[in-house]
């Protein structure tokens, strides 16, 4: 820093004084000179240190999505509002797809709960007279099955086993029969008999069987009914007991998860086609622009600078731990840019970083001073020398 050079030098030249006056004199005793702080600290009474002028606030702006610059509405210094489309990258037909489709699905889902709603007193209803058929369908099988003759079921069924054994064993005679004969001629008079008798054990044993079968069924399908109705009835209950207080809780839930998904999948639809536009993040400045349409970009490459321009700040990174000490937010600062040394513009601390950074070997914070006074003159990026005022003492 220009300032910062002058008085050391000015240091420099009165140290060297003192040692010449020390060589011209034996009695005069050698002044020793001691500092906590640089000589850059105190100068004119202040606290100084090299500044540059920065925007209120500034932006880096970049597509999140690579691909084809379809068209860029803006140039370098256009001031736009908050949300004005600056770029956009081209192939936006099957993301509008996505969108439209995506619409389509949550106004079904919109209406699918809205109907769950509007039916409720009707479906409740229905679930109490569903009960009443399952009630009544339940005592129906109940009375039929006590009506049932257990001793009967069981001796008809002990009477068909007996006789499916007997077919059983009339068969196997048969089968042994037709076994000496088997290798014979078809045409022969003893092979043909004994498969004749072969065929009609057979078909006794296969009658005898489906007779046992009829019989176990009857005694099956009444237990199942009563099962059937039972379970019938426990579930018609249920169902109206969770229509009692408006839809079915279940179906209720499946409505709502639905209609989340489908609002999910409609943001994410809309966020992918926003992605394929570049919008102003606030009122501000395109400061700079680095495509222009049909240029192919990145995922991530910055392609404009946007700022506001409306306030004019200082930033300062040279400050020491030393310095930094004498300094507060508020307190009053004069700035002068190093192209308009003629030029005195006001300021105050707006704020000082809780964080340092370490410059060669020194522990330095950053100073962000607020312009009362402006010029039009002012540029971004233009060096100063920032004039802190000393606290009283």
């Amino acid at each position: 820093m220009k300032l910062k050079k002058i008085a050391f030098l000015v240091l420099m030249v009165l140290a060297g004084v003192f040692i010449l006056s020390a060589c011209g004199s034996k009695d005069t005793p050698t002044p020793s000179v001691q500092s906590n702080t640089s000589a850059a600290t105190t100068y004119g009474g202040s606290v100084v240190a090299e500044g540059r002028v920065v925007p209120r606030d500034h932006t880096a702006l970049y597509f999140t999505s690579g691909g084809k610059v379809d068209e860029v509405l803006v140039k370098e210094g256009d001031i736009v509002a908050r949300g004005a489309v600056l770029a956009r990258l081209a192939d936006r037909e099957q993301f509008l797809a996505n969108v439209a489709a995506a619409q389509a699905e949550a106004i079904a889902a919109q209406q699918a709960l809205d109907e769950l709603n509007r039916t409720a007193g009707l479906s409740y209803n229905q679930a109490v007279l569903d009960e009443v058929s399952a009630e009544k369908a339940y005592y129906d099988a109940l009375k039929a099955w006590d009506d049932f003759n257990m001793t009967q079921y069981e001796d008809d069924l002990d009477q068909a086993k007996a006789d499916s054994a007997d077919m059983k064993k009339k068969l196997d005679d048969a089968k042994d029969e037709f076994n000496k004969y088997a290798s014979l001629d078809r045409n022969n008079d003893n092979r043909k008999r004994a498969k004749t008798d072969l065929d009609t054990a057979q078909s006794n044993y296969d009658d005898a069987l489906t007779k046992q079968a009829e019989i176990e069924n009857k005694y099956r399908k009444v237990k199942s009914d009563v099962d059937l109705a039972q379970a019938r009835l426990d579930e018609a209950r249920r169902t109206r007991e969770n229509r009692k207080d408006g839809p079915d809780k279940d179906q209720l839930e499946l409505a709502q998860t639905r209609l989340e998904a489908a609002n999910a999948q409609l943001l994410a639809a809309k966020t992918a086609l926003n992605n394929l536009e570049i919008v102003a993040p606030y009122d501000g400045t395109v400061a700079k622009m680095d495509i222009s349409a049909g240029e192919k970009v990145n995922s991530g490459q910055q392609v404009i600078t946007f700022a506001d321009l409306s306030q004019w700040l200082v930033e300062t990174t040279d400050l020491t731990e030393n310095e930094i000490v004498n300094l507060s937010e508020n307190m009053d600062v004069v700035v002068v840019p190093d192209a308009l040394p003629d030029l005195q513009l006001k300021g105050k601390i707006e704020s000082i970083s809780d964080f340092y950074t370490e410059k060669a070997g020194d522990i330095t914070y950053r100073v962000r001073v607020k312009l009362t006074d402006t010029d039009p003159r002012l540029r971004w990026g233009m060096t100063t020398e920032t004039r802190f005022s000393e606290p009283t003492k």
